[in-house]
Order: C-alpha cells, then structure tokens, then sequence
C-alpha cells in the first residue's frame, strides 16, 4: 500500500511541477509515504533492532535535506534537519 501511494503521489508531483501548492501538497504526501517505507522495511527486515530504523531516518532525513535545497523549500530542509537531531537524540537516550 506504501508503495502504491508514493507512486501515486510521484506521479502527481512530476503532472503538477508548475502548481505551487498543489505541487507541494503532493510533494508532501509522497515524502511522508516515503518516511513509512523504510519503517515498515526496517521492522521487516530485522524486528526489534532499532539500530536499522535509525540508519533508515538518517537516511531519510538526508533526502528530504537535498530535496528541500535542491528545490528551493525551506521547509524540507527544516523538517529533515529536525528529523535528524530528534532521532540522534532518540539513538542518544
């Protein structure tokens, strides 16, 4: 289903490039499916071992960076950055 919605949400980002909003609605919901996958894989792959989900976050929360610098949105790059040091703070504690 995850997987479903962010092609979904891809293809609507790549119609609707010349929308603002619309584009970073779309936008917006294809990241956050894209921030449920690699929780969901990493639960799979090794349950119970939080040591991969944070890799997965990290990695995460290094997309939404690039993306967010790449496409001129602020709040990406804001949204990854605190993504990131919550979850250095989670892997901290």
């Amino acid at each position: 289903m995850t997987t479903i919605s962010i092609l979904v949400f891809g293809l609507a980002v790549r119609r609707l490039k010349g929308r603002k909003i619309i584009f970073q609605v779309a936008l917006m919901g294809m990241v956050l499916s894209l921030l449920l996958l690699p929780v969901s894989l990493a639960e799979f792959m090794a349950p119970g071992k939080a040591g991969i989900l944070y890799i997965f976050l990290f990695i995460n929360c290094g997309l939404w960076i690039l993306l967010g610098y790449k496409l001129k949105l602020l709040h990406f790059s804001i949204a990854g950055s605190l993504g990131a040091l919550v979850t250095l703070y989670f892997l901290i504690i």
